[in-house]
């Protein structure tokens, strides 16, 4: 049989929709690209080279910098008087890579939903209105269904995008429905947003979220929820195979058996 895949969603460059950069904060902006522009160069720079690479006055960039400095966005010599990123960067960029701090954890859970199952097993989380996967262990089965690692969907359309979303603050998840909608990807999407709201709370109650062909027709998909140390909803673990070979009582114990799991793995990411 034929190797299938699912399909990619490119992700928005602007996180809050087309209309983005009507709401850019100009000096939050510059801010940003005056530590785009210290990765870039990777070297300390002067506040005079800085103004030359971007065009604007000295003055406007040193009060910048000290803006950044006192948030430790930047480091200061104060010998040479130049600057380089800062060590709460470092920080910034361990929480927002928790996701995949999470994978070496999770890498036996996934085997063991593929030894379970005998489908494709993965590891997703929640990066902005986007739900991304961050691990995958395949099926042993010719035909299959292939998840590529960085591959991202809407929150609002997947299994495991709408078993995060169940579990978001309200004004969390309006935003996100706001930004990516209920988009009509099969004849099984749902579409109506009391309908969506009513199976958020199926998914609370029973503690797992399925998929019938509602992202793709072919495919079928479980998942259930894993929650980080503060108790927040992180991120899921999936399972997903051929519709023809999942039927729903099937799907019901893959879910059990999921949620199983991510009890285990939230308890230890505690």
């Amino acid at each position: 049989m034929r190797r299938q895949e699912h399909k990619p969603v490119a992700p928005k460059r602007k996180g809050i929709g087309e209309e983005a950069s009507a709401y850019i904060v100009p000096a939050a902006d510059r801010a940003a690209r005056i530590l785009s522009l210290l990765k870039t160069e990777g070297r300390e720079m002067t506040i005079a080279e800085i103004a030359d690479a971007t065009g604007w006055h000295k003055g406007s960039v040193h009060r910048l910098l000290v803006t950044l400095n006192y948030h430790q966005l930047v480091d200061r010599d104060v010998m040479t008087k130049r600057y380089s990123l800062g060590v709460a960067l470092l920080e910034y960029g361990r929480i927002a890579l928790k996701g995949l701090d999470i994978r070496h954890v999770a890498k036996s859970f996934l085997k063991d939903l593929v030894d379970y199952s005998g489908e494709t097993a993965s590891l997703s989380v929640l990066r902005g209105t986007k739900i991304t996967i961050v691990d995958v262990e395949e099926s042993p089965n010719p035909m299959l269904v292939s998840i590529n690692i960085g591959m991202a969907a809407p929150a609002t359309t997947t299994s495991n995008g709408k078993v995060v979303l169940a579990y978001l603050p309200e004004s969390q998840l309006k935003e996100i429905i706001r930004i990516e909608g209920l988009p009509s990807a099969t004849k099984k999407s749902i579409t109506s947003i009391r309908a969506y709201r009513a199976e958020l709370a199926t998914i609370r109650k029973r503690g797992y979220a399925t998929d019938f062909g509602e992202y793709q027709e072919w495919i079928a998909g479980v998942s259930a929820p894993v929650f980080d140390a503060r108790g927040q909803v992180l991120g899921a673990l999936s399972v997903a195979g051929p519709l023809i070979r999942m039927p729903k009582e099937k799907v019901r114990n893959y879910g059990k058996k999921c949620a199983e799991m991510t009890s285990q793995l939230s308890a230890m990411l505690r």
